[in-house]
C-alpha cells in the first residue's frame, strides 16, 4: 500500500483542520460463484477507499471517497472542513496523541498459500457436484468461494501512524430441496481457512451434510406445544443474543444515560457460568493491535462468573471518565467489543443434550432487527429447532416464538458448552438455559 500522507495533512493545515485523522484501505477479492454445476459470475477485483475526520473551530467533520488521485488530498482536506462548519462539537482530547506500545500478534499465517482462480473454480465445480449428489431431495445448489487480501493504514496528525493486513479464504454452500410434495427448503453453511485452499476444502466437506440436514430435516415440521421450556441454544443463537447484551457496555451509552448497566460495576448481571473476555490478540484473522482511535487494544475480562468489571471504551469517553481507554473504539466515541471470547465449560454439545433431558434445542432465531427491543431487550423472535426427550435430540419443531428478555437469557444460564471452533475462529459455545417461554400450538 502506497499513500504520501504528508500531503493529506499538509492540505488539512492549510484549512485550519487540526487534528486530522485519515484510514486508506484496499481489499483485494478473487471470487467464483458456482450455481448447479455452472459457473455464474468469477472475477478478480480492488476496492480502495480513504477516509477522514478532523476538527475545524470545535466542530468535527468527516468525509470518505473512493476516487483516490493526485486531487484527492485537496478534497478530503476540504470535504472534511465543509462538514465541520456545521458538524457536533469535538476536541482534540478525543483524538489519540501516541506513547503506549503496541502488541503484536500473529493475524494469518506467513505460510499463506495464495490460489489461483482456475484453483477456485475447480473447487466451486467439485464441492457443487459432491454436494448435488448427497441427496436426491436437493434440487439446487450455490457454492461461492473467495480469496480475500486487505490492507489498512491510518495515520494522525500527531504522528501515531498503524497499518494492518490479512488474507483469507471464505466459503459458502447454499441448497434448496423438495420434498415429495414439492415443499420447498432452504439451508446453507459458511466456512473459511487463513492457511490454504487445500484446509478450506477440508472446512466445506465437514459442513456438508450439516448444511443437508437442517435443510430436509424440516420438511413438514410444524410448531410445538405452547409452554416454558429448558432449553438448549446452539452456538449461533448464543453468539446473536450476545451482541446485543453486550451493545449495552458500550461506555458512550452508559455515560448517556442509555445503557442497561449503568452503575452495574461490581454487580453481577449475568449467571456465574458466564465469563467473557475481550481478546483482540488471540492468533487468528480477526486480531486488532489498534482500535478505531489508533489506541492499542487491550486483552481483559469485563465479565467474570457474571460479575461486570468493565465497560468498553473510546479516548473520547475514557477522557469523560478520567480513565485510561481500553482500546475499543469503533467510531464516532463508541466502544465494543474487538474479539469477542466465552469461557468453555466441560461439557460436550451431547452431554448439554443429556443435561436438558426434556426440553427444547433452539438452532436457529431470525427477524433480530426487528424482534428484539434494543432499549429494554425483550425479545420475540421465529425460530426453529428440535425437541429433546429423554436426553436425546427428536423431532424437529418450526413456526414457534421463542420470547423473554435477553438479561434473562442470560441471568439463567446454567451449562456452558465446550463445542467452540477455533479454525472457524468461533469462540461461542452452546449454552442451556433454564427456561425459555415458547410461543407454538
Amino acid at each position: 500500500m502506497r499513500i504520501n500522507s504528508k500531503k493529506y495533512f499538509a492540505e488539512a493545515k492549510k484549512l485550519g483542520v487540526e487534528p486530522y485523522q485519515m484510514a486508506f484501505t484496499s481489499t483485494t477479492e478473487m471470487s467464483v460463484n458456482v450455481l448447479n454445476g455452472e459457473v455464474e459470475h468469477q472475477e478478480i477485483g480492488t476496492t480502495q477507499s480513504i477516509a477522514a475526520k478532523g476538527i475545524f473551530n470545535d466542530k468535527k467533520g468527516t468525509f470518505a471517497t473512493d476516487i483516490i488521485d493526485a486531487s484527492t488530498p485537496s478534497l478530503l482536506a476540504r470535504e472534511v472542513y465543509n462538514s465541520a462548519l456545521t458538524g457536533k462539537d469535538d476536541s482534540a482530547n478525543n483524538y489519540y496523541k501516541g506513547g503506549k506500545k503496541y502488541k503484536r500478534v500473529k493475524k494469518y499465517y506467513k505460510e499463506f498459500e495464495e490460489a489461483t482462480l482456475k484453483d477456485l473454480r475447480e473447487f466451486a465445480l467439485e464441492l457443487s457436484s459432491v454436494v448435488k449428489a448427497r441427496d436426491s431431495r436437493i434440487s439446487q445448489v450455490e457454492i461461492s468461494v473467495a480469496m480475500v487480501t486487505s490492507e489498512l493504514y491510518k495515520e494522525n496528525s500527531y504522528g501515531v501512524k498503524c497499518s494492518d493486513k490479512g488474507k483469507s479464504y471464505y466459503g459458502s454452500i447454499s441448497i434448496i430441496a423438495n420434498d415429495k410434495d414439492g415443499e420447498p427448503r432452504t439451508g446453507g453453511r459458511s466456512f473459511k481457512s487463513c492457511k490454504n485452499l487445500s484446509e478450506l476444502k477440508e472446512m466445506a466437506y465437514l459442513k456438508i451434510d450439516e448444511a443437508i440436514k437442517y435443510t430436509v430435516d424440516f420438511f413438514k415440521a410444524g410448531p410445538c406445544k405452547s409452554k416454558s421450556y429448558k432449553a438448549l441454544l446452539d452456538k449461533r443463537v448464543v453468539s446473536s443474543f450476545l451482541s446485543y447484551f453486550i451493545s449495552h457496555l458500550n461506555a458512550k451509552s452508559v455515560q448517556k444515560h442509555l445503557s442497561l448497566f449503568e452503575n452495574k460495576l461490581g454487580e453481577q448481571i449475568a449467571s456465574k457460568c458466564l465469563t467473557l473476555k475481550n481478546e483482540p490478540h488471540y492468533p487468528c484473522s480477526r486480531a486488532s493491535i489498534f482500535d478505531g482511535d489508533l489506541y492499542p487494544t487491550c486483552d481483559f475480562t469485563f465479565i467474570k462468573n457474571g460479575i461486570l468489571l468493565d465497560y468498553f471504551y473510546s479516548v473520547e469517553t475514557a477522557y469523560e471518565a478520567k480513565r485510561e481507554s481500553n482500546g475499543c473504539a469503533v467510531g464516532n466515541g463508541n466502544g465494543n467489543v474487538m474479539l469477542l471470547t466465552v469461557r468453555p465449560g466441560k461439557s460436550s454439545f451431547d452431554d448439554l443434550v443429556k443435561k436438558v433431558k426434556n426440553g427444547i434445542y433452539i438452532y436457529e432465531v431470525s427477524g433480530l432487527n426487528s424482534g428484539i427491543n434494543y432499549q429494554t431487550l425483550d425479545f420475540s423472535l421465529p425460530c426453529q429447532g428440535y425437541i429433546i426427550k429423554d436426553g436425546e435430540i427428536k423431532e424437529a419443531v418450526s413456526m414457534i416464538i421463542i420470547a423473554g428478555n435477553v438479561l434473562d437469557l442470560f441471568n439463567s444460564i446454567v451449562a456452558i458448552g465446550n463445542d467452540i471452533d477455533i479454525k472457524e475462529e468461533r469462540f461461542i459455545p452452546s449454552m442451556v438455559i433454564k427456561s425459555v417461554v415458547i410461543s407454538g400450538k
